[in-house]
This record gives structure tokens, sequence and C-alpha cells, in this order.
């Protein structure tokens, strides 16, 4: 984190902001996370019933409620209160915590060492200022051969502020012909910036890009080991005619991780 990073407070204060649109938005199905993200994730994670899971930024609580759906006991955190006052209002019966993913000794704070077989943490680590206090805690509170999974913007074609969408439209004797294209002018630097997360947002957040290498260097360094990944595509029906995120139906825009200790 550099002097002229954001603050947690800076970050925080648009999650607060828009914790009401989010969650609303996230149940009518304008997100990602119904049709690709939570597919992908319950693959790689894997979860048994019976099993303690910890999630971290669980926003308005979808994905923890779905876990305890599978059979997990479910501890979901977030730093935003308003956020949490959603998750809380789906009701399930789940145990909701207030706790920042980038504070070590907030998290350490949640359980016992070794307490969790798993930690998940759900399309945030692009919106967490510092991951190194969260793989610190993460080797703490999971059991041995317990599993850290995350789900993120895909840092190689969907993550840089240097990423652009392309289309190119033309016509030929088929009739209309679209190319889609991801243009990449960054990727191995660390990059801070603003952007949106959905259309119509009433405040933009703060996004943080990482390199692959960036983004798993906390957590080997803590005794982890890689070894899942998927790197999910759109599947065409979430895809409308002529839409940009159409260059999504062959690039994949999220990556999903395992890592074990």
């Amino acid at each position: 984190m550099t002097d002229d990073s954001p603050s947690n407070e800076d970050v925080r204060a648009p999650w607060d902001a828009m914790a009401a649109y989010w969650d609303e938005n996230m149940e009518a199905g304008r997100t990602w996370q119904q049709g690709l993200v939570e597919p992908a994730v319950e693959r790689v994670l894997d979860v048994q019933s019976g099993e303690r899971v910890l999630e971290l930024a669980c926003g308005n609580g979808q994905f923890a409620r779905r876990m305890a759906e599978l059979g997990a006991s479910v501890l979901a955190t977030d730093f935003s209160e308003p956020m949490l006052e959603r998750a809380r209002a789906h009701g399930g019966g789940l145990e909701y915590r207030q706790a920042d993913a980038a504070d070590e000794s907030a998290l350490t704070a949640l359980g016992e060492p070794g307490s969790f077989d798993a930690v998940v943490c759900n399309m945030a680590i692009m919106d967490i200022v510092d991951i190194e206090p969260m793989a610190r805690a993460a080797a703490v509170l999971l059991a041995p051969r317990g599993r850290f999974v995350f789900s993120t913007l895909h840092p190689s074609f969907n993550s840089s502020p240097g990423t652009t969408r392309v289309l190119e439209q033309s016509d030929d004797d088929t009739g209309v012909v679209r190319r889609y294209f991801v243009k990449v002018s960054g990727y191995s630097r660390p990059a801070t910036g603003k952007g949106v997360a959905l259309e119509g947002q009433p405040v933009i957040q703060w996004y943080f890009h990482r390199s692959l290498s960036d983004l798993l260097r906390p957590f080997l360094q803590n005794g982890f080991v890689f070894d899942a990944v998927e790197e999910p595509v759109l599947p065409p029906e979430m895809v409308g005619p002529g839409a940009p995120e159409a260059v999504f139906l062959d690039v994949p825009p999220i990556l999903v991780a395992r890592l074990r200790r």
C-alpha cells in the first residue's frame, strides 16, 4: 500500500452507500453471481455437509445462504454494516459478523486456530486494499488440508485499468458480422483505481488490480499450495445480441482458484 492508496474507510464508504442497490440487483439476477460465479465456486470449493466455512466479504449473503443450503455451517463476514443488514434481512439463520478482510487481528478473532474447513472470498479480492493479512489469518484459521477458495475478476483479461473491450462490426454476404476482442495495455504492475461493478450503481468503488503472481504470492508464502483453478466463460443465454459482454463468451472474465494448507 502506497501513501496515495485509499484507506479502508475510503474503500468501505461506496459499499455502504450502495448496499441496497447491490442487494436488490443481485436478488433480481442482474449480476454474474448466480449464472457464472457461483457454479464455478461451488465446483472448486466442493463443500461437504457439516463443514465449518468462513466467508469473507459476504456482501448481501447470497453465497453464504447457498453454502448453508448445501449443508455447511457458515460464519459470514463483511466490513460493511449496511451490507450485513441486507444479508440478515434475508433470514436463513446464518451467523453474520462485521470484520474487515484486510484486518488480520479481526479475522483471527473469528475462531480458534484450525477451526474452519474452508475460507471463501467470493468476487472481493479485487476490492481489498491489502490481501497479505487475509492470507496470514487464513493460514491460522484453517484446519490441516483446509482450503482457501477465491473468485475474482480475471487478472489477465478483466482486471487491469489498461483493459478495454472492443467490438468490430462489418457486413458480408451472411449479414452482420461482429468480432470481439480484449485489448490489454497493462498487467504486471499493481494498479489502483475506481470503477463500476454494476451499471447504474449510485457510486463507484475502488479496485485493486494484481497479477496472478501477486494474487498467489501471499498465500504461497504462508504455507498454501495452489491445487485447483477454473476460468469460466459467460453462458450464451446471459449475453444479448451485440452486447459488449459477448467478448466473454470465449475469454474468461473471472478466475476461481483453490489453495490448500
